[in-house]
């Protein structure tokens, strides 16, 4: 047994107080904390949180000497060994920990060292209540051995891997439960809000009866919403029998919002994405990561698979459980496509390039992004789209993508044999009728726009590409007064004018020598500003030149931008011809 002591100490230092307790210690114990978090595939070096590191034994000092950045090891001794330390928290995020005098959140990557050796051991974690808020609740997925429901207490895991894979929220804490596939489920939510909290339950028990009927049982006996709301933040972390989850206060539907939002629609997207992982990635998984190597980057080309399946579901069943029509699906889908298409990246890397570099470019991406990567969630979601769809069409519409998720989740997850990069090629390839293998080779290792039109199109789906109102608004949705010019680069609003965030290749900012960073403040000596730059693309035609003003840093320059073809950047989705849909939609009417 291996047991944590962790009390949230001091609320406004933002300190968390640890003690480890080791009952039998090996000869020179080793001590280490974990560099990242499963989920989130960046070394994130959690350890430099770390304040005050020493221990004891049989009432004595130990000595403990640091061996490399999150590391450690211990003198001998023939008693038990305490080690105390304290964690800064001051990230408010799903990856790490977060605590100050409104809530506390915590992954136990970022509070629990490990033991060397005995990892496979039960772990015990007491958790004690600050003194400042002694009234606070607390709610994890992580089992519990004593003490009230969502009050503090000590709670256990079988070993080190599972400690882990338990975060938990603390605070004056909204509980709401519901019950799914005869599962009980909890809704938590910390931070102010005005939610609605029993239309959204209402929403996710429906999107759970749907996961959980695609997949006929579950990897977990109950399961838990960890939402944090903040002013403005987005994320999503998966966990074994939880999600932890940051939302901005508009994306929670109130009571008075009868209407489905696109805010509400993205939030609940985000639960049904982490909910799905709890089959595809959590249990189901790369055999890469079998088990996680937390020291150091875990590489496999599969995550376009893990994350790109996953993001095609997140939306689709939101349609196939009821919660959004076929149009808000398809102006979705047609921001994927938007997203994918826009920039130059699909064309120099691959999905599987992408997802073995997801370390250093897809999660350090910096603003040459749209012209160097791929993102495998959104290409991975359009591959998984089209295979949902030949799918459909080579069975005369017997066999689904879900099927198949279904099965080889029972094949390689429940088994816990994990995946090889050949894995799901090979698997499609036993189905009797189905030919994919060409699709999926080049879908998956080329450098190459995904044939998805036609397959669309053989399902009733008309796909229009038109001009958006400007670079800030290419998706799926038809713009009012289209741009009549290209401009070619992303931007946002400054102090001084227009800051540039991505300049696209090849099109007219970039000629004209523009650059990321660079803030636009005149275009031919008049003043531009968020709303001036649309009157500036509707007043121009491609040919025309114009003189543009702009700091680099704190260097004033002028330069000549010549407008080109504005480029077709919004994919427009629509049903044309409703009975070729066969199940894949429902139309609304």
């Amino acid at each position: 047994m291996v047991a944590y002591d962790i009390t949230p100490i001091d609320l406004h230092g933002h300190l968390f107080n640890v003690s480890l307790t080791i009952e039998r210690a090996v000869d020179e114990q080793e001590l280490w904390l974990p560099n990242w978090i499963p989920g989130s595939y960046l070394i994130r070096d959690f350890s430099k949180h770390i304040i005050g590191l020493h221990a004891e034994s049989n009432g004595q000092e130990l000595t403990i000497e640091q061996i490399a950045k999150n590391r450690w090891r211990l003198d001998k001794s023939n008693h038990p060994i305490t080690v105390h330390y304290q964690v800064y928290a001051w990230d408010l995020s799903v990856r790490s920990a977060y605590l100050d005098q409104f809530q506390g959140f915590f992954n136990n990557t970022s509070l629990c060292l490990a033991v060397e050796g005995q990892t496979d051991l039960p772990c015990e974690l007491h958790l004690h209540a600050p003194p400042e808020a002694p009234q606070w609740k607390v709610a994890t997925g992580m089992p519990r051995k004593n003490g009230q429901t969502h009050s503090w207490g000590t709670f256990q895991a079988e070993n080190y891997d599972a400690l882990i894979d338990y975060p938990f929220l603390i605070g004056d804490l909204t509980l709401e439960e519901f019950i799914a596939h005869g599962i009980k489920h909890s809704f938590v939510l910390s931070g102010r809000h005005f939610a609605d909290t029993s239309r959204i339950t209402a929403d996710l028990a429906r999107i759970c009866e749907t996961q959980l009927q695609m997949f006929d049982e579950a990897p977990f006996q109950s399961y838990t919403f960890l939402t944090m709301v903040v002013g403005n933040g987005f994320g999503g972390l998966e966990h074994r029998n939880s999600t932890a989850l940051l939302c901005s206060r508009k994306d929670l539907i109130s009571a008075h919002q009868y209407e489905m939002n696109d805010n509400y629609q993205t939030f609940l997207s985000l639960c049904c994405h982490e909910y799905f992982h709890s089959w595809n990635i959590k249990t189901l998984k790369p055999r890469a990561f079998l088990p996680y190597q937390l020291d150091k980057e875990s590489y496999t080309e599969q995550l376009w698979f893990y994350e790109g399946m996953t993001s095609y579901f997140d939306d689709y069943l939101l349609h196939a459980s009821g919660i959004i029509d076929e149009k808000r699906y398809l102006k979705v889908l047609g921001d994927t496509l938007s997203r994918v298409e826009r920039g130059a990246g699909q064309y120099q890397q691959s999905v599987t390039e992408s997802s073995f570099l997801a370390w250093t470019k897809f999660y350090q991406q910096n603003e040459n992004a749209p012209n160097s990567i791929v993102s495998y969630y959104a290409k991975g979601a359009l591959i998984a789209l089209s295979l949902d769809l030949m799918l459909r069409l080579q069975s005369e519409h017997k066999l689904t993508l879900g099927n198949v998720m279904k099965d080889l989740w029972q094949e390689f997850g429940k088994t816990s044999i994990g995946t090889a990069d050949d894995t799901v090629l090979s698997w499609l390839n036993h189905y009797p009728g189905i030919d994919v293998s060409d699709f999926l080779k080049d879908a998956l290792y080329n450098k190459d726009s995904i044939p998805l039109i036609e397959l669309l199109q053989n399902f009733g789906i008309d796909v229009q590409r038109q001009v958006p109102v400007d670079d800030n608004n290419s998706g799926g949705k038809a713009a009012d007064q289209p741009a009549r010019v290209n401009f070619g680069a992303k931007y946002k609003a400054s102090a001084q004018g227009l800051e540039i965030i991505n300049v696209y290749h090849d099109e007219s900012a970039y000629h004209a020598g523009l650059s990321a960073g660079d803030r636009i403040i005149a275009v031919d000596h008049l003043q531009v500003n968020e709303q001036s730059i649309k009157t500036i693309l509707e007043r121009y035609v491609p040919g025309d030149t114009v003189t543009v003003h702009a700091f680099r840093r704190d260097e004033l320059m002028t330069l000549e931008l010549t407008w080109l073809e504005p480029a077709k950047s919004s994919y427009l989705l629509s049903v044309k011809q409703p009975d070729k849909l066969k199940g894949w939609l429902t139309p609304s009417g």
